[in-house]
């Protein structure tokens, strides 16, 4: 996908993540559309696009949080590396499979944000940020994934003449 189409996409995901769903709380879970978006995109698209968008989205979402810089960049590299694997495809239904990337993709994710925010000095409760946080968050992206497969998969379907899938 091009960049100039790929760039205001996410700006747009990442105003909607920080300001629309952070006011948004089911049972503890609040939604981590970039997650979900990149994710979703490598999986449609590959990991070479999937490790762009990841970095472009968590550049967009540091920038816009008060976290550390290189946070969410690291978060979603690792999301994206995660969604590019072949994990699962044996397991049956490509649904199967998605479910699988996304609760390892969630967690990962959690990990690299509460470790980096570690190392830069912030005190973490991990036992606390694991179970009334990442759990419930986690959670959550595991049930919205399949539809942003779907609709990112449509997506690329309708830009297909613009790059190779892997």
């Amino acid at each position: 996908m091009s960049l100039y189409l790929a760039v205001p996409l996410l700006v747009f995901v990442a105003l909607l993540q920080n300001a629309w769903l952070s006011q948004v709380s089911l049972w503890g879970a609040r939604p981590d559309l970039m997650l979900v978006v990149v994710l979703a995109w490598t999986i449609a698209r590959g990991i070479n696009e999937g490790l762009v968008w990841a970095f472009i989205g968590g550049l967009i979402i540091d920038l816009l949080s008060g976290g550390p810089l290189g946070a969410h960049v690291l978060a979603l590299l690792a999301v994206a590396f995660v969604g590019g694997q072949n994990w699962g495809e044996g397991l049956g239904a490509p649904l199967v499979r998605v479910l699988l990337l996304a609760l390892v993709g969630g967690l990962v994710y959690h990990i690299v944000l509460l470790t980096v925010l570690t190392w830069t000095g912030h005190v973490v409760d991990w036992g606390y940020a694991f179970l009334r946080v990442a759990a419930p968050s986690v959670t959550l992206t595991v049930v919205i994934a399949p539809f942003a497969v779907r609709g990112t998969g449509w997506l690329s379907r309708r830009l297909e003449g613009e790059g190779p899938r892997r």
